[in-house]
């Protein structure tokens, strides 16, 4: 009950940043901005060559994934990772985490855009496209990089 319960605040907190400071699809200019957006573009070149292993040196150890289908959290690093290599082994999938709007506060920044994604059964069958919003919550590390801590997303838009 509490671990939803803090789901549910995250979330209010993170989506208050998506109203307050929409997506405008420019990256801005600073050190820590900079930073957190190639966070993105890694995401998206590890995700597109399905490595699991450089992933994984994007997420905080304590992350969690949120996602919209009904399969509740994901907790944890090693557990993030299992679910990518799994999927990665039936699919062939090109995604795109789209720029957004970056907010740093301390220690903590948020990321929010649209995503994209094309999904082929490597055994045959129907593509699939999806397409949504996402919010990453990332955590600046002891070293001074960034690493994402949440990632909460939707699936509903037409791409």
């Amino acid at each position: 009950m509490k671990e939803r319960i803090c789901h549910a605040a995250l979330l209010f907190v993170a989506l208050t940043f998506v109203v307050v400071f929409p997506a405008s699809g420019a990256v801005p200019a600073g050190p820590d901005e900079a930073a957190i957006d190639k966070v993105r573009l890694a995401f998206n070149t590890s995700y597109n060559a399905g490595d699991v292993k450089a992933l994984a040196q994007l997420l905080d150890r304590d992350a969690v994934w949120m996602p919209p289908t009904g399969e509740g959290a994901i907790t944890g690093m090693d557990k993030i990772v299992a679910r990518y290599a799994t999927f990665f082994e039936k699919t062939r999938s090109i995604f795109e985490l789209k720029a957004g709007m970056i907010q740093v506060s301390g220690h903590w920044a948020f990321l929010s855009g649209l995503w994209a994604r094309t999904d082929t059964p490597k055994a045959g069958g129907v593509m699939t496209r999806h397409a949504g919003h996402y919010l990453l919550v990332l955590k600046k590390q002891r070293d001074g990089s960034w690493k994402i801590f949440r990632d909460i997303w939707n699936d509903g838009l037409k791409p």
